[in-house]
């Protein structure tokens, strides 16, 4: 099921996580070790700040694969997670999606769709 285009976006990810300071703890990508499973499902990326116990979660999608059933699942799954903080409530843990710049639109629509689109933890970038 893995392709090129995946393969690219994945690596859009880990460079954009990268770019923020980030240390990739995870990737579906050669060189990494493989993600744990979050909610149900297994994200692309893992992704931690030095200075943070935040985790940052990154899911590539091709056009195809935007609007599946499973898509729609792990963006529950992972634009929902959360974590305790002490003397806070429940904090989202920052969501990255990467797709073709030609789909961006879609995903934000599909997002809005969701209930998602308002979700201040969720990126999306086009690659």
């Amino acid at each position: 099921m893995e392709n090129n285009e995946h393969k690219k976006l994945v690596k859009g990810i880990i460079d954009h996580f990268e770019s923020k300071g980030l240390k990739i703890i995870s990737a579906a990508y050669e060189g990494f070790e493989k993600c744990e499973i979050i909610g149900n499902h297994e994200p692309d990326v893992i992704a931690k700040k030095s200075n943070e116990e935040n985790y940052y979660i990154g899911e590539a999608k091709t056009c195809e694969n935007l609007t599946t059933d499973r898509t729609m699942e792990q963006f529950e799954d992972f634009g929902n997670t959360v974590i305790l903080k002490e003397g806070k409530t429940r904090i989202n843990i920052p969501f990255c999606i990467a797709v073709p710049k030609k789909c961006i639109d879609d995903l934000t629509s599909f997002l809005t769709e969701m209930g998602l689109g308002m979700n201040e933890n969720i990126e999306t970038i086009g690659i």
